[in-house]
């Protein structure tokens, strides 16, 4: 299930399953998804910043769909003094960020509205609210080239539409949507710029009217900074990149969600290579020869790709997608840094940067920072959350790792399993680990569950038709009259590929053991088998034996034989964490007992073979 993309004029917004908001996530952090310079027009032609309050002679209108809360447009200084930040109505929360701020702006509060009147967050009972309102007549004579500009700050749910209609004779409405790339409970850019080339509507009028609002349950709309201004001719936006392929078709090996993974392990990628993408968008009043420029850089800063697509035309008003459709492979495991923006023979856009870690065995979907929290063991149900992740070449799930969130309580029990999904985007069990019991090292940590045997996965073209589409990892809790285990969410990400099956904790219309996406990543990693670099019969001729495992710090080691040994541990990036040579000797230790809990690559190597074991450190 991919993405579907809605271009409408020059901005795009996700068209996704409806999602009930989710009172157990809690958003610790305000998290920006992309921050793009604004870019200034020389000549302004109208504008209006609020320093005068509402606007005299504009219009504005607020209904409910089924009540009597009402949210109109409204002159402030405050944010939101909704609920949803946990603050109950005791102040308000902070305003935009633009650029005259200070002597006030717009704002649209759904939320606080809906509070007014049924007093309960999230509340089902809680009404749509339409809320427009509409500028007096503008004057654009002898400008044939228009855009309008503004700035603006907003979250929303439900996967609404936040609207801007241009007209010029108040009769006849040309829509804009303008959520761009944000998703359901995502806050946006604060503040976000916004351009609209609306020459096609507005260009050489006597009369232009400008209409927004949105029909919104929760949270909050501001804006501030509105202008018409003269459309350069040329003038390129790069709305949005991406190193997973989202929009391409499916490479031949196998299908894909086109998902971007922060941590690849080196098979995965080799049989699957980075496809960097670019949608671009021609705001100038001109037809542009447009490319995408892509550099990637690996560890110590040194470029290993950097590249240009070939020429695409985009005419004046229109949106494309740019890519490297060949994809890139690196040649070494570590962090890569991948920066890319779009040019013509007179414009060039910003630069959007992404990073991803070409690891030996761990597949992740999170960056690596915690953003939210998502409650498992409740005195409502114990709920199960889980990541989907592309197989693009057949390998073993030795173990799912999971952060566990500071509010957990040393002594609960969570387990991780293992999901297939299919054609119908159905999870279907696969394997589930013994329970694992928190301890107090383990809060605020990652931890390793391993399965009691490796669980074999598959691309979806072996062995047969019918093989999973994907693979989705899991953790799960238990229902308890205390909160017990609350994990880590990271970074927002792609509609309907993260999910959690609330077993009792209901709101809404949801139904007992169903599953309903996130708009965050869980911070659930996938430990594939073997190293890629390792081949699996090396490791099975050996003699070799390390044990025990799980250990708790003492590891010992029977070589086989006394020949010259080489002993690395190593993480799961590949980093070489320590190395010591041994000598003649049949037998050694090692202690990692100084080494943080979780899973390590012991290596073993003599003149002969090599020997590779993964050891969970408790």
């Amino acid at each position: 299930m991919r993405k579907t993309i809605l271009y409408l004029a020059l901005i795009f917004t996700y068209t996704a399953f409806a999602q009930d908001i989710q009172p157990d996530e809690i958003n610790k952090t305000k998290v920006i998804k992309k921050n793009q310079s604004t870019d200034k027009s020389a000549t302004v032609i109208w504008s209006e910043d609020f320093a005068n309050g509402f606007p005299t002679g504009w219009t504005r209108s607020a209904t409910a769909n089924g009540g009597f809360a009402t949210a109109n447009w409204e002159w402030s200084l405050d944010g939101s003094w909704g609920y949803w930040n946990g603050s109950q109505g005791a102040s308000a929360n902070s305003g935009i960020n633009s650029t005259t701020a200070s002597n006030g702006f717009l704002i649209c509060d759904p939320d606080s509205a809906n509070h007014v009147a049924y007093g309960q967050p999230s509340g089902t009972t809680y009404q749509y609210l339409n809320s427009y309102f509409t500028t007096s007549a503008i004057n654009t004579i002898g400008h044939n080239n228009v855009s309008l500009e503004f700035e603006h700050s907003f979250r929303f749910n439900n996967s609404i539409n936040l609207e801007v209609m241009i007209s010029n004779d108040s009769i006849s409405w040309h829509p804009y949507y303008v959520q761009g790339n944000a998703t359901n409970n995502q806050a946006s850019v604060d503040p976000e710029y916004v351009s609209l080339n609306i020459s096609n509507i507005a260009g050489n009028q006597q009369t232009v009217y400008i209409k927004i609002g949105w029909s919104a349950r929760v949270y909050f709309w501001m804006i501030d900074d509105m202008k018409l201004v003269e459309t350069p001719d040329h003038k390129l936006k790069l709305l949005e990149s991406n190193y997973g392929g989202w929009n391409t078709t499916s490479p031949t090996i196998t299908s894909s969600y086109g998902l971007d993974y922060t941590f690849y392990p080196m098979n995965q990628v080799m049989a699957n290579p980075y496809r960097v993408e670019g949608v671009v968008a021609n705001l100038g009043g001109q037809v542009q020869n447009t490319k995408l420029n892509i550099n990637v850089t690996d560890a110590i800063g040194m470029t290993v790709l950097s590249t240009s697509t070939a020429d695409t035309l985009l005419a004046v008003g229109d949106t494309g997608v740019l890519g490297l459709w060949s994809g890139f492979s690196p040649t070494t495991p570590g962090p890569h840094e991948f920066n890319v923006w779009a040019s013509s023979d007179s414009t060039i856009t910003d630069t959007i940067t992404m990073q991803s870690i070409v690891t030996d065995t761990i597949y992740g979907r999170d960056n690596g920072s915690q953003s939210s929290w998502y409650g498992l063991g409740r005195s409502c149900g114990g709920m199960i959350i889980g990541v989907y992740y592309d197989v693009f070449v057949q390998d073993k799930v030795s173990s799912i790792s999971v952060f566990i969130d500071d509010q957990s309580i040393v002594g609960s029990d969570i387990f991780v399993s293992l999901y297939e999904i299919d054609s119908n985007n159905d999870k279907i069990y696969i394997d589930q680990s013994d329970d694992y019991t928190l301890q107090a090292s383990d809060i605020n940590s990652w931890v390793t569950i391993p399965f009691f045997n490796p669980v074999d996965v598959f691309p979806p073209s072996v062995p047969a038709p019918g093989t999973p589409l994907a693979y989705m990892a899991a953790v799960g809790g238990y229902a308890h009259p205390l909160d017990t285990t609350t994990i880590a969410m990271s970074k927002y990400t792609e509609p309907a590929t993260c999910y959690i099956q609330k077993n009792g904790c209901l709101t809404g219309s949801q139904v007992f053991g169903n599953w309903y996406w996130t708009s965050r990543v869980p911070m659930i990693r996938m430990n594939m088998g073997l190293p890629w670099s390792v081949d699996i019969s090396e490791a099975t001729l050996s003699s070799t034996s390390i044990y025990p495992n799980p250990t708790e710090g003492k590891l010992y080691i029977n070589f086989g034989n006394q020949q010259q040994h080489i002993v690395q541990v190593k993480n799961l990036m590949g980093q070489i964490l320590y190395e010591q040579h041994f000598s003649g000797l049949l037998n050694a230790n090692i202690d990692l007992s100084n080494y943080n809990k979780g899973c390590y690559l012991i290596t073993i190597s003599d003149s002969n073979k090599l020997y590779t074991q993964k050891v969970i450190l408790k």
